[in-house]
């Protein structure tokens, strides 16, 4: 079943294993243009790249779309999992190889991503941030290789249930992109922000920023400054100071990371967990 889960998937395997060397290899390059340079020209020369990084949460949809999708789909598409699944090697097993095997295969590329792209966040010490950029939070850590996972289950069991490729592509995509954004609002949610009072000047906390109010003198916190209502320009940001309001932010401090980072990585765990049911009743329980 080794060698024959590779025989049929051996094209997404080269692929994928391509374009993980291709990018590790372009920001390698990119990452020793980085010695003796400034903080502004650091800072530029990050930015000049991580705008383009920043679509890398989308990328496991390619993985349920191209790597999921077909393992159910295309075999009852064309009906060869009649003959697949009546020789020697039982239903269950079949399924247990290919699922182990494909899923093994996607969760070790999806880490070598985050690897690839915490190495190169490394060379911009003080400039990259792996926490408070959301982007850069589900492509990094073990993170990475969950969202994989998840994307390569969620295609897996939307071939088996639609048995159609195609469909399965479009169904794949909606949900995928339906929990992406879920998790991207639920994840200042994982803990209790911390609440920190800013005093006029200083920087703001490195992290994950979840919301900020104004504090009267009185200590009542507030959305808006009435006295400022009227404010604007330069005025409107001077105004709440000059009026005695101090600036109130929440956030969750940095050393948090590997925290979060697990709290995602078990909620996409616990999500593949249940879409790997209806892929076991289609292939296991269901009459062929």
């Amino acid at each position: 079943m080794v060698w024959l889960t590779w025989r049929q998937h051996r094209a997404q395997a080269l692929v994928t294993a391509g374009l993980l060397l291709a990018l590790g290899v372009f920001l390698l390059v990119h990452a020793l243009g980085t010695s003796g340079a400034g903080p502004e020209a650091l800072r530029d020369r990050y930015e000049s790249v991580q705008v383009y990084l920043s679509w890398l949460p989308a990328v496991p949809l390619l993985v349920g779309a191209f790597w999921g999708a077909p393992v159910l789909a295309r075999e009852l598409e064309r009906g060869t999992h009649r003959l697949a699944w009546t020789q020697s090697v039982p239903r269950r097993r079949w399924l247990g190889a290919k699922l182990l095997c494909l899923g093994l295969a996607v969760t070790v590329a999806g880490l070598a991503l985050g690897m690839i792209v915490a190495g190169w966040q490394s060379a911009f010490d003080g400039v990259a941030d792996r926490f408070g950029d959301a982007a850069m939070f589900g492509a990094t850590g073990v993170a990475a290789g969950a969202w994989w996972l998840f994307a390569f289950m969620l295609g897996t069991a939307a071939g088996g249930v639609l048995r159609r490729t195609l469909p399965a592509l479009a169904v794949t995509t909606a949900v995928f992109l339906l929990a992406l954004f879920a998790v991207l609002d639920a994840r200042p949610a994982y803990a209790e922000p911390e609440r920190r009072v800013v005093e006029d000047k200083s920087a703001p906390s490195a992290g994950l920023r979840t919301g900020s109010m104004w504090l009267s003198p009185s200590g009542v916190e507030v959305e808006t400054v009435p006295e400022c209502a009227d404010a604007s320009g330069e005025a409107w940001l001077s105004c709440p100071l000059e009026a005695g309001y101090r600036m109130v932010e929440y956030f969750h401090p940095a050393d948090r990371y590997w925290r979060f980072q697990w709290t995602e990585t078990g909620i996409l765990a616990l999500a593949t967990v249940l879409l790997a049911g209806p892929v076991v009743y289609r292939v296991a329980r269901k009459p062929i």
